[in-house]
């Protein structure tokens, strides 16, 4: 898909509300400048625009007549695996984790209003051209950008107040050394020293990671936002270890506490989600993950949170 030119590159969108459909669709041919093809809802996709049209990527909203957005995708992955993915919907992320994990979807893209076309289209181009990792495609043209390496984890802590000092705008700094120690620690334990999550008692502290292990951090800034991204040399995570973590730290048992209160490990990314708008994970696997956090100046954003994962 990344070799073909621009107006080769064809879109389904599949939306049983018109006003939407149609948003998107002038959207992304009038802005993106991709050829973009639309259907009422999943049967009217794979019966009638699937069959007779070579599409490289399908947008479909998750509650649909006749056919949900769940199936359709699945559906999709079956029986044209070249078709890259994406879910949208109006509603909490959350209560589809555990239909995001049966049917193998990472990429849920949330309704939100004003809607947010910037972030949609980095994603879509994203997933268009492979070219998944990196926090600077997610920012203004204007940025302010500062970057810091980890070698040992003794630093974890004096790294997330350095970070911190860079976006003296964002309101609550105790919360966002929390989320940046988290997802260090995951970063230096899991991906660079490939350490058991299940067994921190066995884990190694005393060590140097030389400078191609190193943990790599970048803080961008512009007038609306900020994004870190974390990038690893592991490339240890997986979707479905994410998914896992995610879901058990939301799915309440008998009881209604969640199924991973006692988990030693997996509840960091539960925590950014709870506190940072945006989390998105890309993972090249046995070579790099980068974990990206967004975070908005206003509040616009804070609610009814994305899913976005990927795995080349």
């Amino acid at each position: 898909m990344g070799t073909k030119r621009k107006k080769d590159i064809t879109l389904l969108v599949v939306d049983d509300e018109d006003v939407m459909r149609d948003m998107i669709v002038d959207y992304i041919e009038e802005e993106m400048g991709y050829k973009v093809l639309s259907a009422t809802d999943g049967v009217d996709a794979l019966e009638n625009v699937l069959p007779n049209n070579d599409v490289d990527l399908i947008i479909s909203d998750i509650n649909m007549p006749r056919m949900k957005g769940f199936e359709l995708l699945s559906r999709v992955r079956k029986e044209y695996p070249h078709i890259k993915r994406v879910l949208i919907t109006a509603y909490n992320v959350e209560d589809y984790l555990d239909l995001a994990i049966k049917h193998n979807v990472g990429n849920i893209f949330v309704k939100s209003t004003p809607f947010n076309f910037d972030e949609l289209s980095t994603i879509l181009n994203n997933l268009i051209k492979n070219d998944i990792f990196g926090a600077r495609r997610y920012m203004e043209k204007k940025t302010e950008h500062h970057t810091v390496k980890v070698l040992h984890a003794a630093t974890l802590e004096e790294t997330a107040k350095k970070v911190s000092s860079w976006l003296s705008e964002y309101e609550n700094i105790v919360r966002l050394e929390l989320v940046l120690i988290e997802l260090l620690s995951n970063a230096v334990y899991y991906g660079a020293r490939d350490e058991p999550p299940d067994r921190k008692e066995t884990w190694n502290h005393n060590f140097v990671l030389s400078e191609e292990e190193a943990i790599e951090i970048n803080v961008y800034k512009d007038s609306k936002k900020f994004a870190i991204s974390i990038l690893d040399k592991g490339g240890k995570l997986t979707k479905e270890n994410v998914l896992y973590w995610l879901h058990r730290q939301i799915k309440k048992d008998k009881d209604g506490l969640p199924l991973g209160i006692m988990d030693s490990h997996g509840r960091g990314f539960f925590i950014v989600r709870k506190y940072i708008d945006r989390l998105l994970i890309n993972i090249n696997k046995n070579k790099k993950t980068e974990v990206i956090i967004i975070n908005y100046f206003d509040e616009t954003n804070s609610t009814n949170k994305p899913l976005y994962i990927n795995e080349l």
